[in-house]
């Protein structure tokens, strides 16, 4: 008896040690496919390659990013986190800090020095903000087997793809000398086009322009200053706020000194926009009577949220369509699936193109048959034609831009944005949006 109680208990202790033995090898699997990814990413899946996306996931874009990322876990979910043969581990990675409440250099930095090393990295969904793409593209245009492709949902700054007058744009972002960035959202020369033609069809003849000094800020700024001029509107003053000021009276005061029909905001809401358009108001009036307009960088749900009733009456526009009017098949499929996954009822100005921008990386991956080469997946991204996408028919040209020209001009009525037309600006426009003759 004793015998067999020993043998019985030898088995359930070589038992323990198999299980272990397997429960540590697939942790030690796990870490070595894991290894590298910053400590702001957050898993998805057990795939052995990796899709990162790098969002701000902190501040006021965090509705907005959450969402984007919501899109592509629902795109991965409906392939079974596959790509053609390839299992997928999705990694959601943050860029933003709470202390600054939006994205931050360092932290960039940081996660693009993370990519590098992680090998069986495909590709990054991002970012969000033109800034951080900035630092981001470069680092990861470096990497070793041919750096990793990039695609953006929400990048609009020009100067990531064309030139912009500005030193070394595009290609000092690519120092490798090959390209690996593309985006799907509407540069911001044909944003800041479609502003100004916006305000010349409301009769505005003079507006005053702030930024946030910011590559994205600075460059919509610029580009809706050109168009304006060039519309024959007055351009009052482009001037930069602060971000770390408490508030902005001072700022409206001396901008009420040159009586603007109409204010632009030149940059994103996480930047203390709250308060700026709280001040804006406060001051000027409310914006039926100095009208508001913004870019992108304020079609968020946080700008209500942190402006509360000062919003009302804003004008904001996205470098495309509203995700929540998308008329193509695609389009409403995708709406009807995240609404119905997400329980939500209301898309944010980016989502849809959240989605778009993953399927342009794994159409660029499945090109590539069984070959996991990044430069192959890199080339794969250009010039290619989505005839049925999520936000329409499109195709990206050789330097990674969308064939899409249409803005969507929204107005917060009653807390919720509301769509008020889409403006295809001419194309000679655009090309005066960017200081051209």
């Amino acid at each position: 008896m004793k015998l067999r109680r020993f043998t019985v208990a030898l088995a359930l202790v070589a038992m323990v040690a198999a299980v272990t033995t397997a429960t540590s090898v697939a942790r030690s699997t796990s870490a070595n496919r894991l290894a590298g990814l910053p400590n702001t990413c957050k898993t998805f899946g057990n795939g052995k390659y990796i899709i990162a996306s790098d969002l701000p996931l902190q501040g006021s874009l965090r509705p907005l990013s959450l969402q984007i990322t919501q899109a592509i876990r629902l795109e991965l979910k409906q392939s079974n986190f596959k790509i053609g043969d390839k299992t997928i581990t999705y990694a959601s990675c943050d860029d933003s800090t709470a202390a600054k409440g939006s994205w931050d250099p360092q932290t960039c930095t940081n996660n693009a020095n993370g990519y590098k090393s992680v090998k069986n990295l495909l590709g990054i969904v991002g970012t969000f903000n033109s800034g951080c793409a900035e630092i981001i593209a470069p680092i990861v245009n470096r990497a070793s087997g041919g750096g990793i492709p990039m695609v953006s949902p929400a990048n609009t700054y020009v100067g990531l793809t064309k030139p912009t007058g500005v030193a070394g744009e595009p290609n000092k972002y690519f120092p490798s000398g090959h390209r690996n960035y593309a985006r799907v959202a509407v540069p911001d020369n044909f944003q800041g086009a479609a502003d100004a033609t916006f305000l010349k069809q409301k009769g505005i003849t003079n507006v005053y322009v702030l930024n946030d000094g910011e590559a994205y800020g600075t460059g919509i700024a610029n580009n809706f200053v050109n168009a304006a001029k060039a519309l024959g509107i007055t351009v009052l003053g482009n001037d930069k706020w602060d971000s770390n000021q408490p508030d902005y009276q001072s700022l409206f005061q001396a901008v009420a000194s040159k009586s603007p029909q109409a204010v632009f905001l030149g940059g994103i809401v996480s930047l203390h926009g709250g308060q700026l358009i709280k001040d804006k108001v406060k001051v000027l009036g409310d914006n039926n009577k100095v009208l508001l307009l913004g870019p992108d960088g304020f079609n968020d749900s946080a700008t209500v949220t942190d402006a509360g009733d000062a919003a009302e009456g804003m004008y904001v526009t996205i470098g495309g369509a509203d995700p929540n009017a998308l008329k193509n098949s695609a389009g409403k499929a995708f709406i009807k699936d995240f609404k119905r996954t997400y329980k939500v009822s209301h898309l944010e100005a980016y989502t849809a193109y959240g989605a778009q921008a993953y399927l342009v990386l794994a159409n660029a991956i499945k090109k590539a048959g069984s070959s996991t080469s990044r430069p192959l997946i890199t080339k794969n991204l250009y010039s290619q034609s989505f005839p049925k996408g999520i936000i329409g028919s499109f195709k990206l040209d050789s330097s990674g831009d969308p064939s899409l020209g249409g803005v969507t001009v929204d107005q917060y009525v009653g807390g919720q944005s509301k769509i008020i037309t889409v403006i295809v600006p001419p194309v000679e426009l655009a090309h005066k949006a960017l200081g051209s003759s």
